[in-house]
Formats: C-alpha cells, structure tokens, sequence
C-alpha cells in the first residue's frame, strides 16, 4: 500500500533476505509443531467440502461466533480484515512491487489507487481497534480474558506494524509529493512538510520503511510460539470441524486387540485434538459460557484447552529446528522429533484437574461458545474413559448407578417389573409393543413411546408420562410401549465414561427395537438425552431409528389440529421455559417447545436472560444426576435463580433430569409446593394435558397445583 517507488529506499535488497529468512524461520517453527502432530492419532474427518468451505466462510471469514459479544467482535473483525487488507502493502514490498504493477496494469493505475485510498482507511480502523483492545486489557479488563505478556505483545506488533506503514507513507507523501489514494497519508504529511527539513523528513521515512519490514519479520518469528497462531490455524481447525451431530461422542472399538481406552496421554489424542490446541484464542467464551466455572468448580474449559497446547509445546521444548542426524535426536533423546518422555505425560493433573474432569455436565455450552469450534466435550469424555475403563479411578457414588444399570437396567436400581406402573389410574389402556405383537397387531402402532427410565422410575416425572399419553390418546394417536423391554439408553454410562457398559445397553436396545421393526416407526420420548443417545448415537451400533422428541410431537400434533385445546382448563399465568442442553444446543430445537407452549391458554411466556442455545444447564448432565456436587454452588440453584428472576408463576421444563433438578432447586429457594410464595414445575406435556380436549370417556389431568 504505502511504499511506490521503491528507489526511495536505500539498500531496498536486503527486504529479501529479511523477510525471507523470518518465513524460513516461521516454516521451520510450524514443521516442528507438526511433528507432534505426527505421533498422535487419526482424526475422522469425512467429505462435504461445500459444507466445510461455507464454515471456513462462516465462522472465519465473517465470525458470526464473535458477534455474541458485539463490542469485541467489532474490535476484532476490525483488526482481522484490516491487516489483512494491509497485508497487501506489505505483500507489494517483499515482492520488489509486483502486487502493484498487477494491480496497476488492468485499469492504468485506477485499481491500485481504490487500494491505497482503501488501506488508508483500514489502516485508521486497525489502529482505533488496538487501541480499544489495550483499554480492554489494560483498564476495564473482563475476568474471561487471559492476561499475559504474550497478547500486549502481539497488540503491540500489529500495532507497530500498521502505525509503521501509515506513517512510512506520510513522510514518503512530504518528501517526494503525490500519491494518490492516499488522503490519510497526505492529510498527516502536511504538519510533517512544514516543520521538518527535507533531509529530516527523508531519514524519517527510511527509518520507518525499515521499522516496518522489520516488524513484519519480527511478527513472523514470534508468531508460531505465540497463542496467536490462531491466525493461521484457526481456518484449518474450521474446516476439519466436527461435521457429525454435536451429541455423537466418537466411537470406541473395544473388540480390536489394539484398543485404548479413552484419552491418557497426548498420542491418544487425534491430530484434530491437537490442532484445537493451538487455535485456542484464550477468549474465554467458553470459560464464561461453563456452568462449573461459573458455580465455582475447577473445571475451566478454556485452562484446558491451553493446557493440552502447552504439553504440546514442552514435548518440543529445547528440539533442534531441523532434528534430522541421528547424533542430533541421540543427544536430546528424541522419538519422531519430539520428547517421548513428555509425550507420555498424562493429561489428567497436567492439563486438567482430576477433579475437573468429573465437574463437566456436558453442556455443551463452552462448543457453542468457541468461535473457532473447538470440542472441548469429546475430549473430557475420553478423559473419562481412560479413568473409568483401564485405571478404575472415579467417583465413587457412581458405582451405585453403573451396578444398577449393569445389573436391572436402569440407574435408580428399581426391579424391571415396575416399569409400567406409571400407567396405573389411567382411564385407557397402554399396550406394549409385545401384546400388539403375541396378537398380530404390529401394524396398528403409529408411534412407540419410549418412556425412559426417569419417567419410569421417579414419581415426579411418571406424572409427566401420564400427561403425554392423555395428550397422545386425547389426539387419537395410536401408540405403545415398550414396557420390561425397555433398557437405559446408555447415556449416563456413556457420559460418565463407561463406553463398555454403554454399549451393552445400547446394543440391547437396538436389538429389541429391530426385532420389532421399530426402525420403520416413528420413535417419540420425553427425554432429551434418550432422544440424542438413539438418534445420533444408535447409529455407531447398527440402530437407525427415526427419533423426535415429544416437544416437537406435541407441537406437530397441535399444528394439524388432532390435539384440540379448550378454552376452559386452567389457566397457566406467567411462565418461564427452561431450555434442556442436550434438545436445544445439541440438536437445534429451540421454537417447537415454545410453540407448543403458545398453546396453553393465558400463558404468558417470560424468557430467561439464558436461554435457547445460551440456556444454562440444570446440573443433571454427564451423569452428574448420580454424582454429589461438593464443590462451589449447586449448578441446580443457580438456574433456579435465574428462573425465578423472571418473575413466572411456573417453570416449564422439556427434560426429567431437569424436572428433578429445578424441582430440587425451587424447594432449596423456598419456593417449592407448601411455601408462602410457591411456584410451580411442569412438563410441557403436563400443561397441554390441563387444557387439552380429552377423548370420549376421558378425564383433564390437574397438574399445576
């Protein structure tokens, strides 16, 4: 941008080796950071380019993440594109003016001087945008930031570099006259032609064309050890995202003679898992997106991440650049050009806390948060398979509910045989899949309820059973279940790290589901975490079943008008709905419960100041529902607060983990049932059947009270 003519610079040849021998430099930085990348494992990373290059667009090039803090993201969307946009000056410089004779050559010169008067302009945006970003470090300092040394450098660099470059023009502007475009320039090359001599005005700008060039070969040596790599990894890591569904944890082959469990050190870990690493920004999205975090437990997503790139960078720590010769990789004891002493650390209380890892209800929130997408979930987990699966370390109140799933089917440890005892008191029947079929009756299912364990087992949550099957038989839908048949899912054990137990769930239930052709049905449940677990996990196993949750049902069924609701049951007041983790930020659904809601007469709904894909977990997830929280504050109680800030009459909620937790929090608030001032929780299934015409012979369910 700011140079033309490059006869103005004296000893303008030695821009070549400069510049040059700091990106032979940077090269070989990067090749030594891939060798550690070389010794970890394979990472899945299927086709769609078009899917994968419209992400590049997306969330690199535009930064839609980044807009969720708009203040930041216009800070750094305005330092991205404004150096990337200067980059062409410096581009014309290191090339001995080649971009401006291609750039000049089309229009006779037109091109060229859009560019200079374009740069002029990004180059004032890039310099108000740092300022603000070291105000921000500097004086307002916002607790999710990590605050180093590295990041003021790294300001300071681009900042030099920009400031360089403008002001290397202005002073060219003042000695030799005009360029045109350049109106910034010119404008701040009058002070400089009236006060200083022309000889003083010439050594400036020689002194400031060489501060920049060597500020831009400075930047490419400190970039690849700096947390600023990102500006290069971060459109890789983009486009090798994770493309399957956000609540498909990778796959465990444990029949292979060769398996490992889980994640232990980082050779286990994929190369993807690695990159995560070193895209890392250290903005910590994630960090004030974690629940944990934020209830006062150690777990802290972003420190995490951080860590995996710093063990990363010690199995590199004192390698020779080019560790070809054997003596070399005899002396520093090297494997494939790294450490292996450092290789072999595990990840667990270098990277991350023991206990940290067992805080993770696994939200999902700090994935949403990430604006370069980084998984942080899939890693915690495979932490836990290794701590669960090859060194039997965990907590130990998860035993209980491995047993009880291991041994009758369900976490709560109740017999098979109460299974259907929900269904008592209900004035219709509830066939199960097995009675339809001993009397030739498969074809009349239109859907198959899968009531889950929660809704099975806990009293609370078997009124939400009652209440979708009077909504299901009010609407004429001809459905079953499965009943003794029915298994957990595997989720809890999945989650909690037990990929073997999972497993010999999930694969019992695909079997019985298959046997009884479920695969051409429609499945519907009111769980969140059995809905995910069948729909984007089954899968993996052989299972591909057609899943919805009941929220979605509810509303279908409302939409075509085969569930009527009367204008005389109670009327719901205020109400806040509480979005599950695992419907809304891991499968999308996020309009279909409120819809449905819209329904309820007199229902004003009040929102949360989290909610919808930024909603705020109840605390059950990852297992944590059979696991003692002893640290900080209960997750449960914080979500309640923020429920009851809104100032609703009744929390609706979609999830029975939710149900138990919020059930659990409104009581520790003192505003549970019996209370002076009580509010109330309820199943959306729940309030549709209070309101709901019921078919002939039927009764509306009371549930509010």
């Amino acid at each position: 941008m700011l140079f033309g003519p490059f006869e103005h610079v004296p000893a303008y040849p030695l821009v070549f080796p400069l510049f040059y021998g700091a990106a032979v430099i940077f090269a070989l930085v990067m090749a030594r950071h891939l060798r550690v990348f070389a010794v970890a494992g394979p990472s899945t990373v299927s086709g769609n380019i078009p899917a994968r290059l419209w992400g590049v667009v997306e969330y690199a090039l535009i930064q839609t993440r980044m807009f969720k803090d708009p203040r930041a993201a216009l800070m750094h969307w305005g330092i991205f594109w404004g150096f990337v946009l200067l980059t062409v000056g410096t581009a014309n410089a290191v090339t001995g003016g080649f971009i401006q004779a291609v750039l000049s050559w089309p229009l006779d010169s037109l091109l060229w001087t859009a560019v200079s008067a374009l740069q002029n302009v990004v180059t004032v945006i890039v310099l108000v945008a740092i300022g603000y970003a070291f105000f921000r470090r500097l004086v307002t300092r916002p607790a999710r930031l990590t605050y180093t040394t590295d990041a003021l450098v790294i300001l300071a660099l681009i900042g030099g570099v920009v400031a360089t470059e403008l002001l290397a023009q202005a002073f060219e502007f003042a000695r030799y006259g005009d360029q045109p475009g350049a109106f910034v320039a010119s404008a701040l090359a009058v002070p400089f032609r009236s006060i200083l001599r022309p000889g003083g005005v010439e050594t400036g700008f020689i002194s400031l064309w060489w501060a920049h060039i060597a500020l831009v070969a400075l930047f490419l040596v400190y970039l690849p050890y700096s947390k600023h790599l990102h500006i290069v990894t971060s459109f890789f890591n983009i486009y090798f995202r994770k493309l399957a569904p956000r609540g498909e944890l990778p796959s465990m082959d444990l029949e292979r003679e060769d398996a490992t469990f889980g994640l232990k050190t980082l050779q286990d870990l994929g190369w993807k898992d690695l990159l995560d690493g070193f895209t890392c920004t250290e903005c910590g999205r994630c960090q004030a997106a974690c629940p944990a975090w934020a209830t006062g437990k150690p777990l802290n997503p972003k420190t995490f991440i951080m860590g995996i790139r710093d063990m990363a960078a010690d199995a590199e720590e004192g390698v020779p650049l080019i560790p070809n010769s054997p003596s070399v990789r005899e002396t520093y004891g090297l494997t494939d050009g790294v450490r292996p002493e450092l290789l072999a650390r595990p990840i667990v209380d270098t990277a991350i806390p023991f206990d940290a890892v067992w805080d993770c209800v696994t939200c999902g929130a700090c994935v949403e948060a990430c604006p370069v997408l980084i998984e942080h979930v899939d890693k915690i987990v495979g932490l836990r398979r290794n701590l669960v699966l090859d060194e039997s370390r965990f907590p130990q109140e998860m035993a209980g509910a491995m047993r009880n799933m291991e041994g009758v089917g369900n976490p709560w440890g109740q017999p098979r045989s109460t299974r259907t005892d929900w269904t008592r008191g209900l004035p219709f029947e509830v066939p199960t899949v097995a009675s339809l079929a001993a009397d030739g009756r498969l074809d009349e299912i239109e859907v198959l309820y899968w009531v889950g364990c929660a809704a099975a087992f806990d009293e609370r949550n078997r009124r939400v059973a009652r209440a979708f099957a009077t909504c299901l038989n009010a609407a004429g839908v001809r459905f079953a279940i499965l009943g003794q048949e029915e298994s957990c899912t595997g989720d809890p054990a999945r989650r909690m790290g037990n990929d073997y137990l999972y497993q010999i769930l999930a694969s019992g239930n695909v079997e019985t589901l298959n046997r009884y052709g479920m695969n051409e049905r429609t499945i519907v449940t009111a769980c969140p975490h059995c809905f995910n677990v069948i729909g984007n996990e089954y899968g993996q196993l052989g299972g591909s079943f057609e899943v919805v949750h009941h929220s979605v049902y509810l509303d279908r069924l409302l939409t075509s008008g085969r569930l009527r609701i009367g204008e005389d049951g109670a009327v719901a007041g205020k109400v806040t709905y509480h979005d599950p983790c695992y419907l809304t930020r891991y499968n999308g659904i996020e309009s279909a419960p409120r819809d449905a809601l819209a329904a309820v007469p007199g229902l004003q709904l009040e929102e949360m100041e989290r909610h919808g894909r930024n909603t705020f977990c109840c605390g059950a997830g990852g297992g944590r529902m059979w696991m003692e929280e002893t640290r900080g504050t209960r997750i449960n109680q914080e979500r309640t607060r923020q429920a009851l800030a809104t100032g609703a009459e009744t929390v609706a909620v979609a999830c029975p983990f939710c149900m138990v937790m919020l059930k659990d929090g409104l009581a520790d608030a003192g505003r549970g049932p019996g209370t002076e001032d009580p509010v109330s929780i309820a199943d959306i299934a729940e309030l549709l059947a209070e309101s709901a015409i019921p078919a002939e012979g039927g009764r509306r369910l009371s549930v509010l009270q």
